[in-house]
């Protein structure tokens, strides 16, 4: 066996000294086996481990976003020219030509449904919740597509209320069309 050097008792608690590479290659695991131990990786450290947030640039052309609050969907966007839509009482208006009806107040969670396109084929690919600063609110949807994304300040997990409206809304958009035609078949 070969001589490992040990850390005194004044080295900071919690950090590991590996043995120099030379003796990792000649430590044996037992007395009959000569199989010498793997060598050690570092972990790269927290700064360049690449956990910084960005946000997504622009909205994808065939994803569906909703913006909501705790209980309701108080936004949405598609790729069909509206722009974002915003909710009010007897149904949803484009944000751009009514600003006044954007809520102003609350926590929202921007949740985009990721969409895959390949031919006819469309396959979920993720779903994926920001979270908007309640400072920022709903100011944006009526500026312009994509300026909700640029306040965007974090990832977060949706709640199970949130979970059931994407379950509804992806159920309305993509499920209808794999039902047609299956009528009297079950």
């Amino acid at each position: 066996m070969g001589v490992v050097d040990v850390p005194d008792a004044s080295a900071v608690a919690g950090e590991y000294l590996a043995p120099p590479r030379a003796e990792l290659g000649s430590l044996a695991l037992g007395a009959d086996d000569n199989v010498p131990l793997p060598t050690a990786v570092a972990d790269a450290a927290p700064d360049t481990a690449g956990l910084e947030f960005k946000p997504p640039e622009f909205l994808g052309r065939y994803n569906h976003y909703l913006i909501c609050n705790s209980k309701e969907v108080v936004a949405t966007w598609e790729e069909d020219g509206k722009g974002w839509m915003v909710r009010v009482k007897d149904g949803f208006v484009r944000a751009s030509s009514n600003p006044a009806q954007t809520p102003s107040m609350g926590t929202f969670v921007l949740i985009e449904i990721a969409i895959e396109v390949e031919g006819p084929i469309k396959r979920l690919t993720g779903v994926h919740a920001y979270l908007i600063p309640s400072a920022v609110a709903l100011s944006r949807l009526s500026k312009s597509d994509h300026a909700i994304l640029a306040s965007l300040e974090n990832r977060t997990t949706l709640s199970d209320r949130q979970k059931a409206l994407v379950r509804q809304r992806v159920n309305a958009k993509f499920l209808p069309s794999i039902w047609e035609g299956t009528e009297g078949m079950l």
